[in-house]
């Protein structure tokens, strides 16, 4: 079965979160990177962002609703840095936002430097609402 890592903060799991969770799942098991509280400390309004605990119940909750289980289906897994597990796991894709998309790059420059196989980069557009893009920043202000 092929594998795609899929990472985000996913705070306050709004309707591009879930589309790109979805996007996701077409490719096969999910390895769902969630960043850690440690690394949500320099983001814009940080100290509204939801903790990592109520972050991931979200996601399992959502998931659940969708008829995917945890460890069948998909597998969260804290992450402290922009590599996350993406140089230990083996992983055939990799899914990206325009926002993310050179973080992507880096891993598969890292990946190469461990002779370890190249991510195929899968990169999907923002949903956008009236207001514009849909964004964990924008709700937190």
């Amino acid at each position: 079965m092929k594998k795609i890592i899929a990472s985000g903060t996913f705070d306050r799991l709004h309707e591009g979160h879930r589309f790109f969770l979805k996007t996701a799942f077409k490719y096969g098991y999910v390895l769902i990177g969630l960043t850690s509280d440690e690394m949500t400390k320099n983001k814009k309004y940080a100290d509204r962002i939801w903790r990592f605990k109520k972050r991931k119940n979200c996601i399992k909750k959502f998931l659940g609703s969708l008829g995917y289980k945890e460890g069948k289906d998909y597998e969260i897994i804290k992450i402290n840095d922009k590599y996350g597990f993406s140089l230990e796991k083996k992983a055939d894709y990799i899914l990206v936002t325009e926002e993310t998309y050179e973080n992507a790059l880096d891993i598969n420059k890292e990946r190469e430097k461990l002779d370890l196989e190249e991510l195929k980069i899968i990169k999907i557009d923002f949903i956008a609402d009236k207001e514009g893009r849909i964004s964990s920043t924008k709700l937190r202000s």
